[in-house]
């Protein structure tokens, strides 16, 4: 009899866990056709996958306002058989929130996107898009919001370097009024001695709404690059989404300079569901060569 209650007592203790544990599914499925036509008038048709992943997210609640969360998101292969077996990590982090903000460990969306990027990385395929990092591994990131101003701190810890090396970030957002929104970040890498600093800005104005994004990055004493981004997004219906985005980015080095403008047209058809419909036109003018490409896709979130 003993022997069935401490059987009884084991069981409970492993399967608590995840009887308290809230866990759940998610994924994208994002595929197109992408045709392309270069400055030597070459014309290129692929298929293709755009950002297509798959993650678990858990949370539980450790009392006294406080909460564990943790989470894993892996990029997928969806065009080619041949590599569906292969992933990537996209995100793997864990964490604990309360009224002190949030701190978490591992690989998760950077200091400088957050607070940056989210507004001037708007483009579906290939349109304008930020210069400094998206994701960053060997992260520990700290998070919080004071009424309209939130912010977040991270650091990277990497000195075997089979990561992104040593580096910091830190990402301020101040929404001063309902339709409003200023930006600011930077971001230091030590192993490759970059540096990042952007700003940015976005308005409401109805169906309209405007941001402008500037960044800056340096790299030793040699090389500059800087970047300017535009985009207009119109919500044309309830369903449907119309977006203009230019950019100018120029690379200076100590014997060159490089400049690249980029203009893209897109829509996506929001037909429910968690279905999309989406269109992009996208012309590159990089260091005086030209070529467009026109991509059409279909996106599923669930």
């Amino acid at each position: 009899m003993n022997k069935k209650l401490i059987a009884v007592a084991v069981a409970g203790v492993v399967a608590a866990p995840v009887a308290y544990a809230d866990i759940s599914a998610y994924g994208r499925i994002n595929n197109r056709i992408v045709l392309t036509e270069n400055a030597a008038g070459d014309n290129v048709q692929n298929m293709e996958t755009s950002g297509s992943r798959f993650g678990f997210k858990g949370s539980g609640d450790m009392g006294n306002g406080m909460t564990a969360f943790a989470r894993y998101e892996w990029s997928t292969t969806t065009d080619n058989a041949g590599s569906a077996g292969g992933l990537g990590v996209r995100l793997g982090f864990v964490g604990v929130s309360g009224p002190f903000g949030t701190v978490s460990l591992g690989q998760q969306w950077s200091a400088y996107f957050t607070n940056f990027g989210t507004y001037t990385s708007q483009n579906i395929h290939k349109g304008p898009g930020q210069m400094g990092p998206f994701r960053t591994g060997n992260t520990v990131q700290y998070s919080n919001s004071f009424g309209p101003v939130s912010m977040k701190l991270d650091a990277r810890v990497d000195d075997k370097g089979d990561g992104q090396g040593n580096g910091f970030g830190i990402g301020v957002t101040l929404n001063p009024m309902d339709n409003v929104t200023l930006a600011g970040a930077m971001d230091n890498n030590d192993d490759n001695d970059k540096e990042f600093l952007g700003v940015a800005g976005s308005v409401g104005l109805g169906m309209l709404s405007l941001t402008v994004g500037h960044e800056q990055m340096e790299q030793g004493t040699t090389t500059e690059s800087t970047n300017t981004i535009l985009w207009v997004n119109a919500a044309v219906t309830d369903q449907l989404g119309l977006n203009l985005g230019v950019s100018k980015k120029e690379d200076e080095t100590a014997t060159s300079t490089t400049e690249t403008d980029m203009m893209t047209v897109s829509g996506v058809l929001n037909l429910g569901g968690g279905l999309k419909l989406w269109g992009e036109f996208t012309n590159t003018d990089e260091g005086g060569s030209d070529s467009d490409s026109i991509a059409m896709g279909m996106r599923l979130d669930f």
